[in-house]
């Protein structure tokens, strides 16, 4: 992005549906720095090492662009597409705007290769930018930053406006260079307040730059977006600044929730002291002990805390694992069968 950002916002009214001009934040950050702030220390400059920009495809990736078609995008005003395809690689073509996702993706991973132009012109922001915008909102900055000074929140990498990368690891003009993203969505209460903000991880050319980084709000020129309730899912995004900056290897995969317990784990029931002391014992190698009222198995260094079933059948509270006691007359136990690790061990034995 460019200090004539502002101007575009209005020659480009697309842009606005990207860059939400009501209810923005002040230039102060919450980190005390101020947008766009030229004494704001550079990332330091790092030599990514070999290049290993091409990734293979996840099998339950997306392909977005392969370098055959456009048939996954929109323009964001909804005309027909100017960015072009040129020897594989999708190209931005000056006024042609917002490209966007027909789809929209909530948490995510996000593989995507670029290059700045070969022969590069102008300095600053006015060299080989472009954006990625996750959700639509939130932009990981593209630009040319080799041996290229800018203010260090507009560098290649940064959350735009708000968050430089940790380390400049930029290939020369022309070199192709990959973003490998982890994006999770911001998290809202059911009244709509903000619970958690979206959080960026971003590795640039293999290298780590944004460790789970949260955005202040919606990135911006200057002034950073408040958060919104709605935003809970929107499209991918590349921006169209002027520069005929290139992408391939689009791919996203969606990162679904890890699955719940589909049955309630077991409460235990109350049983008094007295009985738990019948079941204290050694039995080979492990061993249950009683402690401040509560029964432990010692299994291979670990103490594991047990709740009473019935019929002297215990479960693990926090662990995989049944104890079955053998019980004589009076209660007290003769021996257990023991299984742990999901049933892949069996042990029994007798109390000692």
């Amino acid at each position: 992005m460019t200090q004539s950002r502002f101007v575009r916002c209005f020659a480009f009214p697309i842009f606005a549906f990207f860059v939400l001009l009501p209810s923005v934040s002040q230039a102060q950050l919450p980190n005390g720095w101020k947008a766009h702030d030229k004494t704001r220390p550079a990332p330091p400059e790092v030599d990514p090492g070999e290049d290993n920009t091409t990734r293979s495809i996840p099998s339950d990736a997306i392909v977005l662009f392969d370098g055959s078609n456009l048939d996954a995008w929109r323009s964001a005003s909804g005309k027909p597409i100017k960015w072009k395809i040129v020897n594989g690689a999708l190209e931005s073509v000056k006024g042609g705007g917002i490209l966007r996702t027909k789809a929209e993706f909530g948490d995510c991973q996000i593989h995507v290769e670029w290059t700045s132009p070969s022969k590069p012109s102008g300095k600053g922001q006015g060299r080989g930018n472009s954006g990625v915008f996750l959700m639509g909102k939130f932009e990981v900055q593209v630009l040319d930053s080799f041996k290229n000074p800018t203010y260090a929140d507009g560098s290649a990498g940064s959350i735009y406006g708000q968050h430089p990368p940790l380390v400049n690891v930029s290939r020369g003009p022309g070199e192709w260079q990959a973003y490998d993203i982890i994006f999770k969505t911001p998290r809202f209460d059911e009244s709509g307040k903000l619970t958690s903000p979206a959080v960026v991880t971003v590795m640039h050319n293999g290298v780590v730059i944004q460790h789970a980084t949260e955005p202040f709000g919606p990135t911006n020129w200057i002034l950073h977006n408040e958060y919104k309730s709605d935003e809970v899912k929107g499209p991918l995004a590349f921006q169209d600044h002027g520069n005929p900056v290139r992408y391939r290897n689009v791919w996203i995969r969606n990162l679904k929730p890890r699955p719940a317990p589909t049955t309630p784990y077991p409460q235990g029931k109350t049983i008094s002291e007295e009985q738990m002391a019948k079941v204290v014992g050694k039995y080979g190698r492990e061993k249950v002990t009683l402690e401040d009222g509560k029964l432990y198995l010692h299994a291979h260094r670990s103490k594991l805390e047990m709740i009473a079933l019935e019929n002297g059948e215990f479960a693990l509270k926090k662990a995989a694992g049944t104890l079955k006691f053998d019980l004589d007359e009076s209660g007290k136990s003769t021996g257990i069968d023991l299984q742990l690790d999901c049933g892949k061990r069996t042990k029994k034995g007798k109390a000692e």
